[in-house]
């Protein structure tokens, strides 16, 4: 059984049983429950807990008490609630979409804010909240309930397996670095492609190679294998950012599970700097570090080992110690770069073998009963669960406000089918659907869709059944087609079409109730669609440049505040605003660079808006890898020194950040590429400067730490670059003109 159809399954029951129950025990309002099970499988994870389910409930209260007391307060001035109400749930729903982790714990608060009102009735609106509060509330009990004990998510299970794909990979480019040098013997050679069929298997799982007949594709480059470390490093991070604090086989062993995070960034971080530095390709490696293959050897036995401990947990291991050693007179008789490119990767070696000692000890702590860390290391700190730099976060709350308004005085005014349900409905849907790569039309076309579906099981169903057995076998079969067909918010579409139906103890056929509640969603959708452009566009074309944009200008901004030696608290809050935006900006400009309309956006290609999504992810990646290693060299004394000269460390920052300000746009072609050769011919004078001031050193007076931290931030500085220009490569592929077009 596949997840799709597990989850589908879990759905399909919970929902099913969120009808049933309150139906057999009478009680009012069984398809609030249901809606609970529906808005929180289309907009949560699929991995349920008692945490989640707790803070859930904690949510409905909250909403339900604060919904209450504005009903209250305010009964007897209708505009004066709906002012109130429409500027607390902007503010919920702007939390909700900030906060990192279950959006559906803030969803629920808002939507029993708005569902606190009784259309206007005062003198029933207390019974009617404390009902629909209460059946919320069962509808999150019984989700929570079926998502825990009906097909289990092995949170634990899938995290190892994350684990183990970043570490292939990892080897996969360890072993590709290591089997360039054009010295190694052939014995050793052979023996470091003699890898077994399940390592195969998994480098292949993870890269996408494969092997048939006897024929191998084609190995991906160096940057390929760059770029998919990336990847892996990132999908391992955020799956354990969303799931270590409520899982409890992780958060048992958090600290472990902190450290071996830690220390698998460590390894990429050191695998990246050799890979991007090309000095070292034309040197006898083995010539200068006395122990260079052994050194490999025992690096490559430290990441099997890795790999063995995920599965083995009865025995402990302690951190190995082992050191490179140098030839002193071949070093000595080098060039002077070449001496600093020799002790740099010495120094890489190094910090490998004992960040991969530390990687095995600690996963080998993880779930032993007997086993700790014996070593004491310092974890930066975690970010945090909300994310309040985001533009788009913040338009969705307007969004909420004035759709809030606006469907609000089409009830007080038109008095539309549902009355004041209209107005709740178009609210939450709007917040829920704001910003998702669908066209409203297509939604449109969904929920007609979840009509013809229903009106016949209307007519020719639902009359013919007299068993709760056949009632509970026909609402699992339509939700579990729905979670199962389609995915996300958009499933709620699907699933409206059940709710029209207006299933109870004792039905009502009547042809003329149910095409009032169909003419109420489709004016909901309707109001969907206006928000879809306005007050703020949610175009893929328009995203896309918005993205572009803003992403350059806060690169730009933090290659700025990069610069200065000694930044204030000021300086360090912009650092954190660019830095937490680009990443998450990002995102987004992958997100949408493939959901650009062809059909109106005809010459800008889907392969080039890609491309460059693509490179600025890897610019991207490169920067946060360059800031990480830069805070760290803040005390490198070498560093130090250089920046205190004739000669600025960062100046190539100040170049980089030029090049990132041209690529926000506004520039035609041709002044693109004056631009970009400027900055190049720039660049690379800066660069022949520093080299001049390397060989100016006497390196006899600098530890191999501070020597390596100098000659790592240049190569950081030159991968940065690199990026840039490919960015612009890519930039100039696309048809930027066609994407502003402005077209419904």
């Amino acid at each position: 059984m596949s997840d799709k159809f597990k989850f589908a399954t879990k759905v399909a029951l919970s929902l099913t049983l969120a009808f049933l129950i309150p139906l057999a025990l009478g009680w009012p309002q069984a398809s609030t429950a249901a809606t609970t099970v529906m808005l929180i499988a289309s907009t949560g994870s699929r991995r349920e807990s008692l945490a989640k389910g707790t803070l859930r409930i904690l949510g409905t209260l909250v909403g339900a008490v604060i919904g209450l007391l504005l009903v209250g307060l305010f009964a007897q001035d209708r505009l004066l609630y709906m002012l109130t109400v429409s500027i607390v749930i902007s503010f919920v729903f702007y939390i909700r979409n900030a906060y990192k982790q279950d959006p559906t714990l803030f969803m629920l608060t808002g939507v029993m804010i708005l569902m606190m009102s009784n259309g206007g009735d005062a003198g029933g609106a207390f019974i009617y909240g404390v009902d629909r509060a209460y059946m919320t509330m069962f509808g999150v009990v019984v989700y929570t309930l079926v998502g825990i004990f009906v097909f289990p998510t092995k949170t634990e299970q899938n995290l190892r397996m994350l684990a183990a794909e970043l570490g292939a990979l990892q080897l996969k480019l360890f072993k590709r670095l290591s089997n360039q040098v054009s010295t190694m013997p052939q014995s050793e050679i052979h023996e470091s492609h003699n890898q077994s069929d399940e390592d195969i298997e998994a480098a292949n799982e993870v890269t996408g190679t494969t092997e048939s007949a006897g024929n191998i594709e084609t190995e991906p480059t160096e940057e390929g294998l760059v770029q998919q470390l990336y990847a892996a490093q990132n999908a391992l991070e955020q799956r354990y950012s969303a799931i270590s604090a409520e899982c409890s086989d992780v958060s048992a062993y958090k600290k472990e599970w902190d450290l071996a995070l830690y220390y698998y960034k460590k390894v990429t971080q050191l695998l990246i700097f050799v890979a991007q530095s090309k000095d070292l390709a034309s040197i006898d490696i083995p010539s200068f570090i006395t122990n260079y293959h052994d050194t490999i050897y025992k690096i490559e036995d430290l990441f099997a080992s890795v790999e063995a401990g995920w599965g083995e947990k009865n025995s402990e291991r302690n951190a190995l110690e082992h050191k490179v050693s140098y030839d002193v007179e071949a070093l000595n008789s080098c060039s002077h770069l070449q001496k600093g490119s020799l002790i740099t990767l010495g120094y890489i070696l190094n910090s490998l073998h004992e960040t991969l000692s530390r990687l095995t000890a600690t996963v080998y702590c993880i779930d032993s009963v007997t086993g700790r860390v014996s070593f004491k290391e310092t974890v930066p700190k975690t970010p945090g669960r909300f994310l309040w730099w985001d533009a788009e976060n913040a338009k969705t709350a307007i969004k909420v406000f004035v759709t809030y308004w606006v469907a609000g005085i089409l009830w007080i005014y038109f008095n539309p089918p549902g009355g004041y349900s209209f107005v709740i409905f178009s609210t939450i849907f709007v917040s829920v659907l704001s910003y998702i790569p669908v066209h409203p039309v297509l939604l449109l076309v969904l929920f007609t869709f979840g009509f013809l579906f229903a009106v016949p099981s209307y007519v020719f169903i639902l009359p013919q059944l007299s068993l709760g057995v056949e009632l509970g076998a026909f609402i699992f079969i339509y939700t579990f087609i729905g979670f199962y067909l389609f995915k996300g918010p958009i499933t709620i579409f699907f699933l409206i079409g059940l709710f029209i139906l207006g299933i109870d103890n004792t039905m009502t056929y009547h042809f003329g109730i149910i095409l009032t509640i169909i003419l109420l969603f489709y004016l909901v959708v309707l109001m969907i669609i206006v928000s879809y452009y306005f007050p703020f566009s949610s175009r893929p074309e328009h995203l896309f440049l918005v993205m572009r944009e803003r992403f350059f200008r806060h690169v730009c901004g933090l290659l700025r505040v990069q610069q200065l030696s000694d930044p204030s608290a000021v300086n360090r809050l912009h650092r954190s605003l660019h830095l937490v935006t680009m990443n998450v900006t990002v995102k987004k400009l992958i997100l949408w660079s493939g959901k650009v309309n062809q059909k109106t956006i005809t010459q800008a290609s889907p392969e080039a808006l890609v491309e460059f999504a693509k490179g600025c992810n890897l610019l991207c990646n490169h920067l946060n890898t360059f800031v990480s290693a830069d805070q760290m060299l803040k005390t490198n004394v070498l560093v130090n020194q250089a920046r205190a000269t004739y000669v600025s460390v960062t100046k190539g920052d100040q170049v980089l950040a030029q090049m990132a300000k041209s690529l926000t746009g506004g520039r035609r072609q041709e002044a693109l590429n004056d631009v970009f050769h400027a900055y190049s011919i720039d660049y690379e004078s800066t660069e022949e400067k520093l080299e001049s001031f390397f060989n100016s050193l006497s390196l006899n007076d600098y530890s191999d730490s501070e020597i390596a931290g100098f000659y790592i931030l240049l190569n950081l500085n030159k991968n940065v670059y690199q990026a840039m220009n490919q960015c612009k490569v890519a930039y100039e592929d696309v048809n930027w003109v066609n994407l502003r077009q402005m077209k419904f």
